[in-house]
């Protein structure tokens, strides 16, 4: 018989723990890739002033249009 009361069966009851931990090492992971990349065999420099200047403006459109803070519900009605 299943127990229902695990926390594994139903986790929305359950606080997620160790959040910092898990990013913590996602962000090291991310590091990691993007050290191991060769940058310049993906795109020469004038195509990745324009991804980066690209990424740059669609933040900045985000951030615009969003007040909330991470993670939590916008103040807007």
């Amino acid at each position: 018989m299943i127990d229902l009361a695990h926390p594994l069966v139903r986790p929305q009851e359950f606080p997620m723990k160790g959040y910092r931990t898990l990013t913590l090492n996602l962000a090291a992971a991310v590091l990691g890739v993007l050290i191991a990349t060769d940058w310049a065999a993906l795109a020469d420099p004038v195509t990745a002033g324009a991804i980066v200047t690209a990424l740059g403006l669609a933040n900045s459109v985000l951030r615009y249009f969003t007040d909330g803070p991470i993670g939590g519900a916008s103040t807007r009605g």
